[in-house]
């Protein structure tokens, strides 16, 4: 302890006194003479000088501080700091080299040398090379090397690339330009709808690509648009438009078709003129022409089927080969393989059609079953429902002809019009009306009370066209043995029979039930007619289970006629017989007056 007072006391001796002497003062161990133009000259080869070390807020306390004082901080911003111009400047901030150049402001007066690091003096990169520049944990360069700019493409790539007044100019071998004018990535503003645009100045094909790989074109040379992952992949045929993912992928050949939607005709080889529009229209179409196709895959497994229109959900979704077909509507026409000239619209109308040719079906589920038969026409909810092979039908109506499945020249006229079953050549006029035999008309279903016109009904009987006449027809015999009655029809139980839908009801549809009628009953007349051995043809006789008796009332006229005849002619010989007996009687009175 004495020592150290004993040097610390030695040492302010010697200082006073050179401060006395000199007015400078050198502090050393080898008692050199202090530098002429500093009040202070430190020296040492194994030691430091340390100056004052404070904290943050302790520099803050130090009163008035004079300018150039300095002091050395030892928290938040570490390092050395001198006070200047009324605020304290830090001498330099800490800079760290990595992979970019982090910290603070350089601050400082003078040159800052760069010490050699070995690398050669020279000019790295052309006007096609860039320089690679590595930089050691100092920020001294470490390492030069030159990386080309172009590749082998040389139809859309940036050739060069030049620096000039802190501005970079890219060129495609031609003139220079400056991308300080070019269109930004983020964004630009005061555009000029006549200058400024996206695309070429040249012939050449614009191209699009996502992660390198092919995202579409606009191509000035074939006029083929696409845009989309893989659209037009080969950018072949000419005047196509392909929109969305892998649209007209596999083209080769094909032109003016219009593809939009993912993966829409796909598959197309050289087919042309066709629409496509939705996921997966037109998918598998090869050489199919004139196609359109729009909704949720329509048309898909259509390879070469030409002419053909679908709209909607899947609609001709199995059509393969069928031509001339059109149709809207969900599923409509669904499973057409190869059927041609057929008609649908409305959701599944001909939806189970695979071959059946030249059908018209209107309305949802319009000939929904039909698979095979041809030439039918039906408009209606449903109608034609179960027709799967029948032809040449024609329904009109909710429900029209809903049960016919083989039969064929059958015409149904209104709600559930038609047959009881595989009929053919009906005609079922009205609601609920129902032909239950084949060659077989019916006006009207059990309700009607009333059928009616102007003139009488004409029954075609033209002796030219008439064969096997006999005059056979009975009458007395069969007349006298028919029994006139009254009766009430029994409207709810002919319903029934027939199986007809009862839930659709009207005020006055049971009314018929309460008119008493004047007639006879089909089975008596059936049996009269066989007791005498007339083939009457009066009776309408039930054709299958599910038929019922019935009268041609008109054909009574005829019995009855014959009936009057020979009633007439019993009459006249009465009448003879009649004239004999008088004549006997006058002869009788005269000879008993002789």
């Amino acid at each position: 302890m004495h020592k150290k007072l004993l040097k610390l006391t030695t040492l302010f001796f010697i200082f006073a006194t050179n401060f006395i002497q000199a007015q400078n003062v050198g502090i050393n161990e080898t008692g050199a003479t202090p530098n002429g133009s500093a009040m202070l000259d430190v020296s040492a080869t194994t030691k430091g000088m340390l100056i004052p070390r404070l904290s943050r807020a302790q520099k803050f306390l130090i009163p008035t501080p004079a300018n150039g004082l300095m002091i050395y901080q030892r928290d938040d911003t570490i390092g050395f700091w001198y006070y200047e111009q009324s605020k304290w400047v830090p001498v330099m901030r800490s800079i760290t080299f990595g992979p970019g150049l982090t910290g603070g402001m350089v601050q400082g007066k003078g040159n800052v040398d760069v010490a050699k690091t070995g690398v050669v003096k020279g000019t790295y990169g052309t006007v096609n090379e860039f320089p690679i520049v590595t930089i050691n944990d100092y920020g001294q360069v470490t390492l030069v090397a030159k990386q080309k700019l172009i590749d082998n493409d040389t139809l859309n790539e940036i050739q060069k690339i030049r620096l000039s007044n802190d501005s970079i100019f890219l060129s495609k071998g031609g003139g220079f330009v400056n991308l300080t004018s070019q269109w930004r990535t983020t964004g630009n503003s005061g555009l000029n709808a006549s200058n400024n645009f996206i695309g070429t100045t040249d012939n050449i094909a614009l191209r699009f690509r996502v992660n390198n790989t092919w995202y579409g074109e606009l191509n000035p040379s074939n006029d083929n648009i696409s845009i989309g992952y893989r659209a037009n992949l080969a950018s072949s045929g000419y005047s196509n438009i392909a929109v969305g993912k892998d649209a007209l992928k596999s083209n080769s050949g094909g032109y003016y078709n219009t593809a939009m939607g993912w993966q829409a005709m796909y598959a197309n080889n050289s087919g042309s003129y066709n629409c496509a529009v939705g996921a997966s229209a037109l998918y598998q179409n090869t050489t199919g022409i004139y196609n359109v196709g729009i909704g949720f895959e329509p048309l898909t497994s259509n390879t070469s089927g030409s002419y053909n229109v679908g709209i909607g959900y899947r609609s001709l979704y199995y059509n393969t080969t069928g031509t001339y077909n059109s149709c809207n509507g969900i599923y409509s026409m669904y499973a057409n393989a190869g059927g041609i000239m057929n008609t649908a619209s409305g959701c599944y109308s001909l939806g189970g059609n695979s071959y059946g040719h030249y059908n018209t079906a209107t309305g949802s589920y319009a000939l929904a079953s039909n698979n095979i038969g041809y030439g039918n026409t039906y408009e209606g909810y449903a109608s034609g429902y179960y027709n799967t092979s029948g032809y040449y039908n024609t329904g009109v109506g909710y429900y029209s002809g809903y049960y016919n499945y083989t039969g064929y020249y059958n015409t149904a006229l209104g709600y559930y019009s038609g047959t009881s079953g595989n009929m053919d050549n009906t005609t079922a006029l009205g609601n609920s009306t129902t032909a239950t035999a084949n060659n077989m008309v019916r006006v009207g279903n059990s309700s009607v009370t009333s059928i009616g016109g102007q003139v009488s009904w004409t029954t075609l009987s033209d002796a030219r066209f008439k064969k096997n006449i006999k005059e056979n027809v009975s009458g007395l015999d069969f007349i006298m043995k028919l029994k006139p009655v009254t009766y009430n029809v029994d409207i709810h139980k002919i319903n029934v029979f027939l199986n007809l839908h009862d839930s659709v009801n009207w005020a006055t549809k049971y009314d018929g039930e309460k008119t008493v009628t004047s007639g006879f009953l089909a089975q008596d007349v059936e049996k009269a007619a066989k007791e005498v051995g007339y083939e009457f043809d009066g009776v309408d006789a039930p054709k299958n289970e599910k038929s019922y008796y019935g009268l041609r009332y008109g054909n009574f006229v005829v019995p009855i006629v014959k009936a009057i005849q020979e009633q007439q002619a019993q009459i006249e010989e009465l009448r003879k017989q009649n004239q004999e007996l008088i004549e006997l009687n006058k002869k009788l009175l005269e000879q008993l007056k002789k």
